[in-house]
């Protein structure tokens, strides 16, 4: 693919889709292996848009939360791998336990099962995954849900995602997060920042990063995205 949205020394980064409420997902690239960032609604067909063979070179799938924006498309992702007959096992990151127990289910409701195992990873578990030489370090961020006639809920359980490859070029993924004590260092010196920017005016504490907060993040970086509009 020639049309990568950030390219450094050893990573890559497209961001194939990103709109609050729709589907966010995000693909990382270090040579012949690909990493996705969140599995929004319609992500097996923005893989399949890429012109790369995903089903085979995909690693793993490295979930920020449990929200179906983020999640919608993980089933039908699955779904693809098992008709193009994938034997090579797939690594799925969340910090919310629940998603293996119905990753289980999708497993054993389907005639013959998968032809591949899914290795599934708590996050608050570890704190950093190595694959291939790519070092996944989640970190915890504060996101709360709010619905119009319900109020504002309780922190959900999200993560964001540092990557960094073998030379030690970075990329920090943000995930959904408002501002908290300690982001900047996060962020600082990172080669590709991907940075949730959803609302243009503050709606409560601990939901989502303002535009302003997240150029201010974004200033911590050597390059910058701005995602979740």
């Amino acid at each position: 693919m020639k049309n990568w949205d950030w390219q450094g020394k050893e990573l890559k980064a497209k961001v194939l889709f990103s709109a609050k409420g729709l589907a966010t997902q995000v693909l990382v690239s270090t040579g012949e292996r690909l990493y996705l960032l969140d599995c929004g609604d319609g992500t097996s067909r923005d893989l399949a848009l890429t012109n790369l063979s995903w089903a085979e070179q995909l690693v793993a799938i490295l979930i920020s939360h449990d929200h179906p924006d983020h999640t919608a498309g993980l089933f039908a992702v699955l779904t693809y791998l098992r008709l193009r007959g994938r034997k090579k096992e797939l690594f799925i990151l969340s910090p919310d336990k629940n998603l293996n127990y119905r990753l289980r289910y999708f497993r054993d409701s389907l005639f013959a099962g998968l032809p591949f195992e899914i290795e599934f990873k708590a996050v608050t578990e570890n704190p950093q995954f190595c694959f291939s030489g790519l070092l996944v370090r989640p970190f915890a961020t504060v996101h709360r849900e709010r619905a119009e006639f319900f109020g504002t809920g309780g922190l959900l359980k999200a993560v964001g995602y540092v990557l960094q490859g073998r030379t030690g070029e970075r990329i920090v993924y943000s995930g959904d997060t408002g501002w908290f004590r300690g982001i900047e260092t996060i962020f600082k010196d990172a080669d590709l920042a991907l940075i949730e920017a959803t609302f243009d005016f503050p709606k409560g504490p601990e939901r989502h990063l303002t535009m302003k907060e997240a150029k201010e993040l974004g200033k911590q970086a050597k390059n910058v995205i701005y995602i979740h509009r």
